[in-house]
């Protein structure tokens, strides 16, 4: 039987599960997930006779594009921003082509680029992990087919500026090339791209409800651009893959934006504040970041020892990897777990 060969030797690493349990720092959710009012307001809408009916996205893609001055046409929904970048890869990626990626990043570009035959360029920090966005600019060439700039970066956290973006743009559009721009943190950092796709057309900007919108359960993402290539995206995409009860939330989040950005952002702050100054005050060494996650370099253990004594005492942190090897990735969250997080670490890491 005929298999596929650039997916059958694709190697994938499951994604952790059994985390209910835990206090959870290691993947960027947000732990006590949105506020009960405004889940109460969403739930209220879902009856029998609501689930009865396939999805219908016009209604709500039209309230998010208006909420960011976008017309619909710019918009489409996804299964997460995850699926989202999948779609521009299969539908814009070019076989044989390069795809430039900073690494440490996603992994799923690499992923995705790789099953379509795309070649992948990695792009590297330097050793005090700053990122020289010439490293991109002179990696454009001919043989460009996609420029990847997630910002900011996860894991690392650095941010491109939007001048640099610019640059990268047009220089990725004099040779045919695409820009995606992951915005998956954007509400931690509130720089955006979003109206650069009304200028150039080969720019997607990617967003999640993951995130800072604390919905990662429901997989819903956003993909933005021209009309035309969101036509294409559609296009590919099969109907129905963005279930009713994201498309509920999506709707309740636009409608309450200010006041649920307001609490979300005030909780994340307070946490980032403390736990950022308690690191500090403690001699511990970080990384500077604008998501919400920081790198932090363990004093007397080793990052695997650290990772694996916080697990058994129920907190659940990443063990950096790759470039980020010796690290620990923490997720920042609301000051009550940044609590818990530091009276562990100071205890087990000695």
């Amino acid at each position: 039987m005929y298999v596929n060969d650039k997916i059958k030797n694709t190697y994938r690493v499951p994604q952790p599960e059994g985390r209910g349990a835990y206090i959870r720092l290691d993947q960027n959710e947000n732990p006590d997930g949105l506020p009960k009012w405004l889940f109460d307001a969403a739930m209220e809408k879902v009856t029998p006779e609501y689930l009865a009916i396939y999805p219908e996205e016009t209604a709500p893609t039209a309230k998010y594009a208006e909420m960011l001055g976008l017309q619909r046409e710019n918009v489409t929904f996804t299964a997460g921003s995850t699926v989202g970048m999948g779609y521009i890869i299969k539908v814009f990626g070019e076989p044989g082509k390069d795809i430039l990626c900073v690494t440490p990043s996603f992994a799923m570009y690499e992923v995705y680029a790789k099953m379509i035959g795309m070649n992948v360029k990695q792009l590297r920090y330097e050793k005090d992990f700053s990122y020289k966005v010439e490293n991109t600019l002179n990696a454009i060439q001919e043989s460009t087919g996609i420029v990847v700039l997630v910002n900011p970066n996860m894991p690392v956290g650095n941010v491109y500026a939007k001048e640099d973006i610019v640059r990268i743009i047009e220089k990725a559009r004099e040779n045919d090339a695409a820009v995606i721009i992951d915005e998956a943190y954007y509400y931690f950092y509130d720089e955006t791209s979003v109206d650069l796709i009304k200028k150039y057309d080969n720019v997607f900007v990617l967003r999640t409800f993951s995130k800072m919108l604390s919905m990662p359960s429901l997989r819903l993402g956003v993909v933005m651009s021209s009309a035309e290539n969101i036509r294409c995206i559609n296009n590919y995409k099969p109907h129905y893959t963005v279930n009713s009860i994201a498309l509920l939330f999506a709707e309740a989040i636009v409608e309450n934006h200010e006041r649920l950005l307001s609490e979300l952002k005030a909780q994340y702050t307070e946490g980032k504040e403390y736990v950022t100054g308690a690191l500090a005050e403690n001699g511990y060494e970080t990384l500077p970041s604008e998501g919400c996650y920081i790198c932090i370099k363990p004093k007397h253990k080793t990052s695997r020892e650290v990772t694996d004594l916080l697990e058994e005492n129920g907190i659940l942190i990443l063990c950096g990897k790759d470039g980020l090897t010796g690290w620990l990735r923490l997720t920042i969250a609301h000051k009550k777990y940044m609590e818990i997080f530091m009276d562990a670490l100071l205890r087990l890491d000695r």
